[in-house]
């Protein structure tokens, strides 16, 4: 490993966006997998493991760090702007109506025999509200999360967003789906 991958790799665990090795024991994401999430998320962001390394400071979830980008980018913000709101306690879909990012931008297209499990009563909002006015809907943080993890996995790895959609209903941790979906 090169020595900034592994200082990178330091700061990812010592800020505790990693697993220390009494976590890595339990049933969760080990370093390697939290590596490949990390490496996916830059790839589709075009950021460096430095600049993610910088983004772990903020000791947020890895699953946030990729709303963080997502956001920034949407925003045209830089993305420690977005962290420092969501470290302030701040609510996903309050920093993005701040910024003009509405909730009709989180929206994926499922086909309609998908099971939208966790997602379906953030789906019936969407079909009980005129799509003009998307946009005002608040979102959940934990489906705003999830929907702009299942976009980004499911564009980076070319798989269909309802496979990622299904892979995060059987296990709920976004890096555990990453790891499910590159392993297959």
């Amino acid at each position: 490993m090169g020595r900034a991958f592994k200082t990178v790799l330091g700061i990812l665990l010592v800020t505790g966006i990693m697993p220390s090795p009494a976590e890595g024991q339990r049933r969760g994401p080990d370093t390697a997998a939290f590596d490949a999430y990390y490496r996916t998320v830059g790839r589709a962001f075009s950021v460096s493991l430095d600049e993610l390394g910088i983004l772990g400071e903020w000791q947020l979830p890895a699953e946030e760090i990729t709303v963080v980008l997502f956001l920034a980018r949407r925003a045209g913000v830089s993305p420690d702007v977005i962290a420092s709101q969501r470290d302030a306690g701040a609510p996903w879909a309050t920093i993005a109506q701040r910024y003009g990012v509405g909730a009709g931008v989180f929206r994926i297209s499922f086909p309609p025999e998908t099971s939208l499990g966790r997602l379906e009563s953030t789906y019936q909002s969407f079909s009980d509200t005129p799509r003009a006015s998307w946009n005002a809907l608040l979102l959940d943080d934990r489906d705003l999360v999830a929907l702009v993890n299942i976009r980004v996995l499911s564009n980076e790895l070319g798989v269909a967003a309802a496979e990622v959609l299904a892979a995060w209903g059987r296990t709920a941790n976004l890096v555990l789906v990453h790891q499910q979906l590159t392993n297959r």
